[in-house]
């Protein structure tokens, strides 16, 4: 209980309730081994009835209470202040998570989880449930939420942005945005925000607390839950890894009740994507959730092409040695955090060497995130690898650099705009030089963005703005980690290029939700082209993320989610994901090279 400790001396500790109550299997552990009986003051009894209340309401909700019908529930919304018309699927989520005390949406991006996620609030208030609204989610979404409040509601709620330790929450916020980081870093501010007045707090983008306890944010986050009146989750990736990435969420929602209801195989990482694990979990979690998927978005299927060619005899020569360098690493499992760190990095040099492998000898940017982190290949300077990249940029231009300068071309001269996504920053700067001619925008980590930026220096809005409006700027440079969520870009750029992945599936999902999505226009054809080099990771992380897709798919009970999201047909979609995971596929790859 350290996080929570408040005071105390030798013989007593003061302790946060929400971190008491976070550890009550500890607490009973104690109990039990000592023969101990524990006697509570009245906030903890009173906590812990709330706790047996919320258990009851949950399970009063998942045996069947009758539903509001959508004209009940239409009447009741425009009678609480409520303006915009929810779409039909809208209300119908509307009206599940009303019944439950705590829900999640997991419709896809773009289906207007934002406007019910304000509705919900709008009738928590007039009902009386609660009085304000947190909002933890990535600062990119923030744009939607001060948007859309002033859209849906009347009377708009007073709207505040936490901008960390040492920010002013002025008084009277009824809506509170703030991230995760900025929540880790400020938690005591923020807990009594949600504390003092019954406050509904909404995860945003809830998949990023998927490591839960074992991370900052995420600890922060489920401790925040014990404070909370009523809690939801939106994502519209809620499990891009297995299985084992709800039980985070369902940690949040129903705290100290997740182990009632996922299945245990669930909370075993390496079983995450088994069949039976995946359908089991989809089972239990089902009566929790809501989901549109994007067939009910009325928007057609978007036209994939894969397209992929042999590197070029340097890089592939490069790539071999590279290979040759690190085939003999892992002959043993890779279980300790040594190796998952040296693996890490071999699989950043590896995608590298895929795309372009002059950024072996850079190492990662300052700006990349914080995952990608990773030195300049060690070198001695008299080895083969080291004479092949020296000369590399003399005698070659990597071949997938060419494809996007000659797709960017050809969509420029038919007015057209183009999204290039990339892992790397340092692939974002050299190619925002090869481009220079179409007046690239640039988003990645280290474009501020507008809340947090200083007076004259340039903001992701900026950049996104000058993409969207400005006809002589015809494409735009981003990575997934900064521009994967919260963006909408499906009025203007019809055409992404990858021109690298990794095995985040969370991210991929994200990206191309950026283009398609609810608005598009139903004549409108969307494309997405991956560009991978024939034999190298590029098809190791194809097929891994095919996997992750299709265990979402079944989680979800969306099948359609494959035929969206894959470039090829989801012909083979009934069987199970293949065993093993990203660090054996890696292995897998080294050896067989």
């Amino acid at each position: 209980m350290s996080r929570g400790i408040a005071g105390g001396s030798v013989v007593s500790l003061e302790v946060r309730a929400e971190v008491f109550l976070a550890e009550l299997p500890g607490v009973r552990e104690v109990r039990t081994f000592f023969g101990e009986q524990l006697t509570f003051g009245p906030r903890i009894t009173l906590q812990l009835s709330t706790l047996a209340g919320d258990r009851k309401a949950r399970e009063d909700a998942v045996t069947g209470t009758e539903m509001m019908s959508a004209d009940e529930l239409a009447q009741e919304l425009s009678d609480s202040g409520f303006k915009r018309v929810l779409k039909p699927f809208q209300l119908r989520n509307l009206a599940t998570l009303m019944m439950l005390p705590h829900g999640a949406d997991f419709s896809v991006p773009g289906a207007g989880k934002t406007t019910v996620a304000l509705a919900n609030f709008a009738l928590q208030r007039s009902r009386g449930a609660v009085m304000r609204m947190l909002v933890i989610g990535p600062i990119a979404a923030f744009e939607a939420w001060k948007v859309d409040s002033v859209a849906c509601m009347v009377d708009a709620p007073r709207l505040s942005v936490h901008a960390g330790p040492g920010g002013f929450i002025p008084r009277g916020t009824e809506l509170l945005l703030t991230n995760y980081n900025r929540v880790a870093a400020d938690y005591e501010r923020i807990r009594d925000f949600v504390a003092e007045t019954p406050t509904q707090v909404v995860l945003d983008e809830a998949h990023r607390i998927k490591r839960g306890a074992a991370g900052v944010h995420g600890r922060a986050v489920l401790d925040l839950a014990y404070v909370a009146r009523r809690r939801d989750v939106l994502t519209g990736t809620p499990a891009p890894q297995g299985a084992n990435d709800l039980v985070a969420l369902m940690r949040f929602l129903y705290p100290g009740q997740d182990r009632t209801i996922l299945p245990a195989s669930a909370y075993d990482e390496s079983m995450g994507r088994e069949a039976a694990t995946v359908r089991e979990t989809g089972d239990a979690i089902g009566p929790y959730f809501v989901r549109t998927p994007k067939s009910s978005l009325g928007i057609p299927d978007p036209i994939w092409e894969t397209v992929t060619r042999p590197m070029g005899p340097i890089q592939l020569a490069i790539y071999d040695a590279l290979v040759g360098r690190y085939q003999h690493s892992f002959s043993l499992p890779t279980d300790s955090r040594r190796q998952f760190d040296k693996l890490g990095r071999i699989i950043m040099y590896l995608l590298e060497a895929a795309t372009n492998p002059a950024l072996l000898t850079a190492g990662s940017d300052s700006t990349d995130e914080v995952g990608f982190a990773h030195p300049p290949l060690e070198l001695k300077g008299n080895e083969p690898l080291s004479k092949l990249l020296a000369s590399y940029t003399e005698y070659e231009r990597p071949w997938k650099y060419d494809y996007v300068i000659n797709a960017v071309r050809e969509a420029a001269s038919r007015g057209e705009k183009v999204l290039v996504w990339t892992t790397f920053v340092r692939n974002i700067r050299a190619l925002t030089h090869e481009l220079s001619a179409f007046n690239p925008a640039v988003v990645h980590g280290g474009v501020p963005p507008e809340d947090s930026a200083a007076p004259g220096v340039l903001t992701r809005e900026a950049e996104l703005d000058r993409f969207r409006n400005d006809p002589e700027c015809t494409v735009l440079l981003a990575n997934p980690a900064a521009a994967g969520e919260g963006i909408s870009l499906h009025h203007w750029c019809h055409h992404a290029i990858y021109l690298d992945r990794t095995f985040n599936a969370g991210h991929f999902l994200q990206s191309q939700d950026r283009i398609h999505r609810l608005g598009l226009d139903p004549a409108t054809e969307t494309r997405f082209t991956l560009l991978i080099s024939d034999d190298s990771v590029d098809t190791v992380v194809n097929a891994r993320l095919r996997e992750k897709v299709r265990a979402l798919a079944d989680l979800m009970d969306d099948p359609g989610l494959v035929r969206v999201a894959l470039p090829e047909s989801d012909e083979n979609h009934e069987a199970p994901p293949a065993e093993g995971d990203d660090a054996s596929a890696i292995r897998s790859h080294l050896r067989s090279e």
